[in-house]
């Protein structure tokens, strides 16, 4: 007689691989459109401004931008935030132009007499 009883299938469990979850782009990194911000199970991280949530709580991104965590009224919000672009001024060069400056001489409307005839009865 055995002095354990039969586990079945309960040891016949095989090793699954792991879901890859967490944040996949940190604050401060440039993302394009469609780009995987954070996995997760349920909702830790809140879509905001520029992210969308998935159906398996996946927060990704709808348009091009660098990352954002804030934390709005206890909860922790992901955004995507337009680049500030930096513009350098280029060099321009003022030439100056003669510019000849025509008088146009107005006339005068041409004004029409109306002559009213006396109609006898």
């Amino acid at each position: 007689m055995a002095h354990t009883k039969s586990q079945g299938k309960t040891n016949q469990k095989s090793n699954r691989p792991g879901q890859r979850l967490g944040i996949k782009k940190s604050g401060g990194q440039k993302v394009a459109v469609g780009q995987i911000i954070a996995r997760q199970v349920g909702s830790k991280y809140h879509s905001g401004l520029g992210t969308k949530l998935g159906k398996d709580f996946t927060i990704y991104a709808i348009r091009p931008g660098i990352v954002k965590f804030i934390n709005k009224l206890g909860k922790k919000f992901i955004t995507v935030i337009k680049p500030i672009v930096k513009t350098v001024k280029k060099e321009t060069k003022v030439v100056e132009k003669k510019v000849t400056v025509k008088k146009v001489v107005a006339k005068k409307p041409a004004v029409k007499k109306i002559v009213a005839k006396k109609v006898i009865k």
